[in-house]
Order: C-alpha cells, then structure tokens, then sequence
C-alpha cells in the first residue's frame, strides 16, 4: 500500500491526513466529553477497529452518541468513517507508554524517546503539504520575518529566527511579550509573522499576531490545534496535531514537533536560492573558523 492509499478523502473527495492525525489535529476544538474519547482513540487507534461506536463510548466513560459526534467533529462521516481510516493507515501508531513513577531511569529513557519518535513523525503526517509549501516561499521572499513564541514553544521560534539569519535572511524573535507586540506593529506588506503556539490560545501571543495581520504582514501559525485562536487567525495554519490538550510531557512533545518543523522550513527555504544560503553560511563558518562567533 503506497501513502495516498493510507489516506482518506476529505469532504472535498480529495486525499485528506491520516486519521489519527486529523483526530490530533481536532482535539483542542473538541468538548470534555470528546477529548475523551479522542484520548482512547489516540492511545490505542489500532484497537478501535474492532469496537463498536458503543464500547469506545464505555471506555471514554460517555455515550455512544457522543462517540459519533467525535467522528464527525474530528473530519470524518461517522464512527464506521473513522474505523476504516483507521483500518487503512498504512503505519498505524503504535500505543504509547505512560510514564509511571515507578519507572526506572532506563524505562523512561526508553519512553520518552518512543514518545518523542512518534511526536516527530506524526509532524510530518499531519502538517498540510500546500500550506507548508506556502509558507516556505513566503517566508523566502520576505523582507523580515518575525518569529513569536511562549513558554515552551518560545525555543522554536528564537530557532527559527537564528537559521534564518544564518541563511542570510532578516528575522528576529523577541522574548518579552510588550516587545514582541512592538515588532508587529511595525512589519510591513511582505513581511512574514510566523507564531509557534502549542495551545494556540495565549493572549499576549495570538494579539500579537493579530497586530502583525493589522499591519499587514502574513501570519504563519504554528499549533497542535484547529479551530483555536491562532489558527483561525492565521493566513497559513500548520497544525502539527497531538496527543492530548493537557500540559507536561504532550507539550514537551509539541515542542519537539514544532524544532523539527523549524528543521524543515530552514532546509526548504535554503532549496529556493541555495546560492545565497550557500554563500551566508559559508561566511559565518569563516568566522567561525577565526574565533569571532
């Protein structure tokens, strides 16, 4: 089975992300009753294939109703339309270990870097091709890019910024939210705001990227979730999808996600004009080379 195959159509007949994707992508749009059993889907998705819409709801602790609500939120028909998106995954997600007090110190090594695996490669399944594409010529074409972050998706931005520069391109990524808010008011039409947020809901941050569209510039929005704040706001959403909405080790995880996703916009935006990428990074390895960086 070849990866179109492993996909299923969206509403539009056309090839859509894989279904533990979409049901990652959904969840911070999702009701408690919802997140639930998006939760049990995503901890064991293999195992849904063989349940009915009945006994999902009774180990979600809701209804059966409520389970096909989930379906249909989430993207898909009905619970039968989940199923079978399940069932033709071509590499269904293994179920994840939690991690439990009485680990050992190698047990959770071992865990934590199956966890961070799985957040890395599901990036890659759940991000939309087009809007990624997108974004990397617009991002290559700016006259500046500002990369705004918080908490722990604040590295991913000030990452994203310094490759940038190392590419020869104007970005910057302040840490202090007024600032930041300073810097969006004065990009300008052609300028790009690209905005890492896990949760994509944090005041300071989305009102921040809302000056910058104010002003003019393309809003990138980087987060787990559709239908939050950023990326309804967003001109290019790029949702990486995740595990659950709660804090700890699913946002360490989105924010493992989000640097890999940096990895790849810096790689893509080099392939447009490698003779200049080719040329700043050869100078900073000069000076390197001579101890002044």
């Amino acid at each position: 089975m070849n990866s179109s195959e492993s996909l299923t159509p969206d509403a539009n007949g056309q090839p859509g992300p894989p279904a533990v994707a979409r049901v990652q992508a959904a969840l911070g749009s999702l009701v408690a009753s919802e997140r639930r059993v998006a939760e049990v889907v995503l901890a064991n998705p293999r195992a849904i294939i063989g349940w009915t819409a009945s006994e999902l709801a009774s180990k979600a602790r809701t209804s059966a109703t409520t389970v096909i609500r989930f379906a249909k939120n989430s993207g898909f028909s009905g619970y039968q339309d989940l199923a079978i998106a399940l069932a033709l995954s071509e590499s269904p997600t293994q179920p994840s270990e939690d991690l439990a007090a009485t680990d050992t110190a190698a047990a959770t090594l071992r865990k934590v870097g199956a966890r961070a695996a799985a957040a890395v490669g599901g990036m890659a399944e759940a991000v939309d091709p087009d809007a990624f594409t997108n974004a990397v010529q617009l991002i290559a074409a700016a006259n500046h890019t500002l990369c705004l972050g918080a908490a722990l998706s604040a590295p991913a931005a000030l990452d994203f910024a310094y490759r940038l520069n190392h590419l020869g391109l104007a970005a910057d990524a302040p840490a202090d939210s007024q600032v930041q808010h300073i810097r969006a008011f004065q990009l300008r039409p052609r300028d790009v705001c690209i905005v890492f947020l896990h949760g994509g809901k944090y005041p300071p941050v989305v009102e921040a990227a809302r000056a910058a569209k104010y002003a003019g510039a393309i809003v990138v929005g980087v987060t787990a979730f559709r239908g939050t704040p950023l990326a309804e706001l967003a001109d290019i959403p790029l949702i990486l999808g995740a595990r659950t909405v709660h804090s700890g080790l699913a946002a360490w995880e989105s924010r493992l996600a989000s640097l890999a996703l940096v990895d790849a916009l810096t790689a893509a935006v080099a392939h447009l004009n490698p003779a200049q990428s080719d040329r700043s990074v050869s100078h900073i390895q000069d000076l390197i080379e001579q101890d002044l960086l």
